[in-house]
């Protein structure tokens, strides 16, 4: 007997990668008490569910989810630069680079999402026109 996976993998991807910022978004944001964060959080819930049920709006919410953690990281990594966090927390600029490297990732794999939702829901847009 063979499982047909109903949803794609690339979509997987995206719905696991929600549901752990979802996570995230709700403790850090309660315990800093972030209204921003649990903004965040119920948009987050809402894009995991319209991923995981293959909801077209659901790529917006993606995106925007995407850029906004983005725009968040730039403004941080800015502020850190303005007040000389990098230089007293670190001994050369490559150590600073290094330290921002779990946050890189975060953006590839955000961007990744986007990717795959776009490709996703334009091919399933494609085959519905047929």
């Amino acid at each position: 007997m063979r499982f047909k996976l109903i949803t794609p993998p690339g979509l997987l991807l995206t719905t696991a990668l929600l549901a752990i910022y979802s996570v995230y978004a709700f403790m850090i944001g309660s315990i800093e008490d972030s209204t921003p964060l649990l903004v965040g959080c119920a948009l987050s819930v809402a894009a995991t569910y319209g991923v995981a049920m293959m909801r077209p709006w659901s790529r917006f919410l993606v995106y925007l989810l995407s850029a906004g953690f983005i725009a968040k990281l730039v403004l941080s990594i800015r502020d850190g630069l303005r007040s000389g966090y990098f230089e007293l927390h670190f001994e050369s600029g490559a150590d600073a680079l290094h330290s921002q490297a779990p946050a890189m990732l975060m953006v590839v794999l955000s961007v990744a999402c986007c990717v795959l939702v776009r490709r996703h829901f334009r091919l399933a847009r494609a085959g519905a026109e047929k």
